[in-house]
């Protein structure tokens, strides 16, 4: 008989801190452009349209001998009940076997492998001499953003909130997500030492900004392409599903672009109406390929960067397989006989 380790929000949270989510969404990358992982074709469905459906995500990763799959589920009604919108399980596979290995609370590893995939975007995309950061969102990924580029960063000079929909909105969420930010690096034995600021001006501050984050639900331009200085790196991890779009589709010409998957972004990510609309004509490749090193990111410190960062299976399955493997070590989690 198998035996299944389960593992809540609270068990998760005890063992996996953002530098390990950094290591772990950094192999998957890796492990993608070896093809030593793939990814499997994603599944949406819709039970009511625009008000309740799951998507799918699934692969393997040959190197830690696992496969495995998240599904999430949106009702959106559901908080009128007393419950939440969305609900997400991860769940891990012997790659040799078949046999159940985990089943995971997947909330927890999305916030903090979605922070480390921006930052490794900004890590190997963002010119070296990069001091200014602004993070477009005040949702709840904004703090997993910026605390993971100050992990991969940490000569920043300043970051600044903006909420492009709702200008006020980043003051009002300025002092949560700081200190949240700080809560987050604490594990990770740094410390917030950058000034964190509010801005209602989006223009302003994208003109002061070396590097851009997205995060929000956006299926408009946020972002003018003149207010683009050159130089200037994003990492967009807003655009998750078609229609979708954060940044003006001018940004794309002439700027190297990445992706997590090629496909993935074509279809579902930040690309997909550049590309539609022939701004985009390919990109350049995925970020594993400028990682591993077989691929030249940045070109020169004019250039635009794009990271089209839609989130993928092997991000969560490599995340998993740390947390599983520490959860072990610690001894936490229910064991259940399948």
């Amino acid at each position: 008989m198998s035996k299944i380790r389960i593992l809540s929000k609270e068990n998760i949270q005890s063992v996996f801190t953002l530098s390990m989510a950094l290591e772990a969404v950094e192999q998957a990358y890796r492990e993608k452009d070896s093809c030593q992982g793939e990814v499997w074709p994603m599944v949406f469905h819709e039970f009511d349209p625009g008000h309740a459906d799951l998507d799918i995500k699934s692969g393997n990763l040959n190197s830690e001998g696992v496969f495995g799959l998240k599904l999430v589920s949106w009702f959106g009604d559901n908080p009128s009940r007393g419950l939440p919108a969305l609900h997400g399980t991860s769940l891990l596979f012997d790659l040799a076997t078949g046999e159940p290995k985990a089943m995971l609370n997947a909330g927890p590893i999305t916030d903090y492998r979605t922070g480390a995939a921006g930052a490794l975007g900004v890590k190997y995309l963002a010119r070296k001499d990069a001091k200014h950061l602004l993070m477009a969102g005040c949702g709840a990924l904004a703090p997993y953003l910026i605390a993971a580029v100050l992990l991969v960063r940490p000569d920043l000079e300043h970051i600044q909130l903006v909420n492009p929909h709702h200008p006020a909105h980043a003051e009002q969420r300025l002092g949560d997500i700081t200190q949240k930010v700080q809560s987050l690096l604490a594990p990770c034995g740094a410390a917030l030492s950058v000034p964190i600021s509010a801005s209602e001006n989006v223009e302003q501050s994208v003109r002061e900004s070396d590097i851009i984050l997205t995060a929000t639900p956006s299926c408009a331009p946020m972002i003018d392409a003149a207010w683009v200085r050159p130089g200037t790196h994003f990492s967009c991890v807003g655009s998750d599903m078609a229609g979708k779009q954060e940044i003006s589709s001018d940004i794309f010409v002439g700027a190297q672009v990445f992706g997590d998957d090629i496909a993935q972004c074509l279809s579902v990510g930040e690309c997909e109406k550049p590309y539609q609309e022939g701004k985009l004509k390919q990109l350049c490749g995925e970020i594993g390929g400028v990682i591993s090193g077989r691929l030249t990111g940045r070109r020169s410190d004019g250039e635009i960067t794009i990271f089209d960062s839609t989130g993928i299976a092997l991000q969560d399955l490599s995340s998993a397989v740390t947390i599983l493997k520490a959860a072990e070590q610690s001894g936490i989690g229910i064991l259940a006989d399948v």
